[in-house]
């Protein structure tokens, strides 16, 4: 079953409507982390063992709250990284033309850290690779042990039966 996300922007995603795609298993995995935890609620970044979502790594995303509405890239995944229109690994949200307040990814970072929760919404594609259909993004959100706030993403590619992301030529990327 695919685990159903509003298309109308960042909405909260309950554990009772997981499916058993990319969307629901790392939103699962999450939960348990959660429930894990012994401050309850959000888990530590540090409890995250990426030997568990494997498969999902080239499509994650980790960001760094730094404060307001401002977020560094961290990290993003190789195949999320081969739809981008430059390398955004390292750069603040603030620093990217379009990746501000108003942006639908930006959206569901700040949902998700003002939820404590995982957020997820699906979006139309709009840049101009014609490999890729639509994007849903799943954003779980993770404490350090320093104190500040960091977000893993999933971005959950529909692309157009036969693609394989990482042949995608570079002229036809540009998703985020």
């Amino acid at each position: 079953m695919r685990t159903p996300v509003f298309e109308g922007g960042p909405a909260p995603l309950g554990r009772d409507c997981l499916g058993d795609d990319a969307v629901g298993r790392l939103a699962g995995y999450w939960f348990e982390l959660a429930d894990a935890d012994a401050a309850g609620g959000v888990p530590l970044r540090s409890s995250f063992d990426p030997a568990r979502v494997v498969d999902l790594l080239p499509r994650l995303v980790i960001a760094e709250h730094l404060g307001g509405h401002d977020f560094r890239y961290r990290l993003l995944g190789t195949e999320v990284d081969s739809f981008t229109k430059a390398r955004y690994t390292g750069k603040r949200s603030s620093e990217i033309e379009g990746h501000g307040p108003g942006n639908r990814i930006h959206d569901v970072f700040v949902a998700t850290l003002e939820g404590g929760r995982p957020y997820a919404m699906a979006m139309p594609y709009v840049g101009s690779s014609r490999f890729c259909r639509s994007v849903r993004q799943l954003s779980l959100p993770f404490r350090t042990e320093a104190g500040g706030d960091q977000i893993i993403s999933l971005i959950d590619f529909d692309l157009r039966p036969g693609v394989v992301p990482s042949l995608v030529p570079a002229a036809d990327r540009g998703l985020l």
